[in-house]
């Protein structure tokens, strides 16, 4: 009969317990964020300026590549320049856009999700 008492009492006290515990989900410290791939196929210098959640001016070096981040996903306006003369593509995550004014670039609005590609060639 103790047996039985003290099972019980063990019972209705783990019910007690358990009714006063919190389960708590534990949530990021940060947000969600993406980077920026960049090359440059050129002989010439580039920029790449990020306008947006995320503002930066990136500078590529004469035949380099690298990544940039993170950055906070969202709308950017993304401006890539040369100073080189002549005409070169520019690139952003897969669209294509031709140059055909010396020392000028192209700029593009972008609503990033993912990890953006951007980059400059001959």
């Amino acid at each position: 009969m103790k047996t039985k008492m003290f099972v019980l009492f063990l019972c209705v006290s783990s019910f007690f317990i358990s009714q006063s515990m919190k389960i708590e989900k534990h949530v990021a410290g940060r947000p969600f964020t993406i980077g920026v791939n960049y090359y440059n196929t050129t002989s010439y210098t580039c920029t790449i300026e990020l306008s947006g959640p995320t503002t930066h001016t990136i500078t590529v070096a004469p035949g380099t590549s690298g990544s940039y981040g993170p950055i906070t996903p969202g709308q950017y306006t993304v401006g890539i320049y040369t100073t080189g003369p002549g005409t070169y593509n520019y690139s952003l995550s897969g669209a294509t856009f031709i140059n055909n004014a010396n020392g000028h670039g192209a700029v593009y609005s972008i609503n990033a999700q993912n990890n953006l590609t951007a980059g400059i060639t001959n």
